[in-house]
């Protein structure tokens, strides 16, 4: 993919959190059901970052499952609007999107210690071009104590055939409206009926997600590696790694 491409995917999606926070929100309250297979590395943590947060709603339920074992928070995220005030959390707001993109040193510009655990849930699809993803985990990686835990989920919406074939039918229109030429897996979605309201995401088979990890061989090592969330079929894959 382009750099121009690129951008004006990111432009998009920068304006559609900024436009939509608080429907989006409203639809993103509740925990991941996938999140529970993580509460014994939570437990084992005191230092948490979290990239692309939100509405931190994955630290209510650190706070709510494991009350007493992480003494701090950091949380990143390009949209204020999304993240609202949480005064238990360190938060920096940041494009780290376009970040990836530039070829810039993600993790030098990230406000946050080496951690014990970290984590970006629901972010990754958002992110345009392989090499731009293989960045961000670059700077997880970094930003990830020797020994530490890094989650990471895929959206794999594809897989849902109704979903398939809403994201299917938007972006044959929108990718002509934006003259944009997308790679392989990459699709423009619309948002509740809304009109003009579209976003980027990237929708990850399996073996793309192995080839990802595959990049940093000896340094990853796949701990778990499981499907959840989702009605009738899970859509998310989870990847829990540990630093070595």
């Amino acid at each position: 993919m382009d750099r121009q491409t690129a951008n004006i995917l990111n432009e998009m999606n920068m304006r559609f959190y900024a436009d939509n926070a608080q429907s989006f929100s409203k639809t993103r309250m509740n925990p991941w059901k996938g999140w529970e297979r993580l509460v014994p590395y939570i437990e084992g943590a005191s230092t948490i970052l979290d990239v692309a947060c939100g509405n931190m709603r994955f630290e209510r339920f650190v706070q709510e499952r494991c009350p007493s074992s992480v003494l701090e928070y950091y949380c990143i995220d390009a949209c204020p609007e999304l993240v609202g005030e949480n005064p238990e959390v360190s938060f920096q707001r940041l494009d780290i999107v376009e970040l990836c993109i530039s070829g810039n040193d993600v993790a030098a510009s990230l406000n946050a210690p080496t951690c014990d655990f970290v984590v970006s849930f629901g972010f990754l699809h958002h992110i345009p071009s392989v090499e731009a993803r293989i960045a961000l985990v670059k700077a997880l990686v970094e930003k990830t104590r020797t020994g530490g835990t890094i989650a990471l989920s895929f959206w794999q919406f594809m897989n849902d055939k109704k979903l398939a074939l809403k994201a299917e039918e938007s972006t044959e229109k929108l990718r002509q409206e934006f003259k944009v030429n997308l790679d392989k897996g990459d699709y423009l979605l619309g948002w509740q009926d809304v009109e003009g309201a579209c976003r980027y995401c990237h929708h990850f088979d399996d073996s793309e997600i192995c080839e990802l990890i595959a990049t940093f061989g000896r340094k990853l090592e796949i701990i778990e590696q499981y499907s959840a969330d989702g009605n009738s079929i899970p859509l998310n894959s989870y990847l829990i790694l540990r630093k070595h």
